[in-house]
């Protein structure tokens, strides 16, 4: 058999198959499992194989993501796009160009920006405002959970320095 390219040793692994539920070692060549079992599993480890040692951790099979919010992710393709940048003076300078690219559009939404941009996290609404001081503009950072927002939005949401 050849040799393949990533073996998981020192499982448990749960395999899910009622026949038999439990083995050690899984072994990986291209993009497909090639070998499920105990140590017969380590038969296939060669020069170019990646081990990764378990260490008594249990393997489970499926397919992961780690936490995704797909329609703000989708819409914000479709609107001003900032997750192709890190970088503020970047954010601005696509905000302004979206923003001139699209005088009809009564809002300037979308998203992408990265808190890890601005010092301690947050940007701040002065920065939107010098790029668009006459429209309401909202955008969500990258994981979806926060969101910018320049005076104008601020105003018509009618949220001030009071509210809680």
């Amino acid at each position: 058999m050849a040799q393949a390219d990533l073996v998981f040793t020192r499982g448990p692994v749960l395999t899910l198959d009622p026949a038999r539920s439990r083995a050690t070692s899984l072994a990986v060549t291209g993009d497909r499992i090639t070998a499920v079992g105990h140590d017969e599993v380590r038969e296939l480890i060669g020069p170019g194989t990646e081990v990764v040692d378990l260490t008594g951790k249990l393997l489970l099979p499926g397919f992961q993501d780690s936490h995704i919010h797909a329609v703000g992710g989708g819409s914000e393709l479709a609107e001003c796009d900032l997750t192709e940048s890190v970088d503020v003076a970047e954010y601005l300078e696509r905000i302004r160009a979206y923003a001139e690219a699209h005088p009809d559009r009564e809002w300037i939404t979308g998203g992408g920006w990265s808190m890890e941009s601005f010092e301690g996290g947050m940007p701040t609404r002065g920065l939107l405002d010098s790029v668009v001081p006459d429209r309401p503009v909202l955008l969500s950072n990258r994981d979806h959970h926060g969101a910018w927002a320049n005076t104008r939005a601020l105003e018509l949401a009618g949220l001030t320095a009071a509210t809680p």
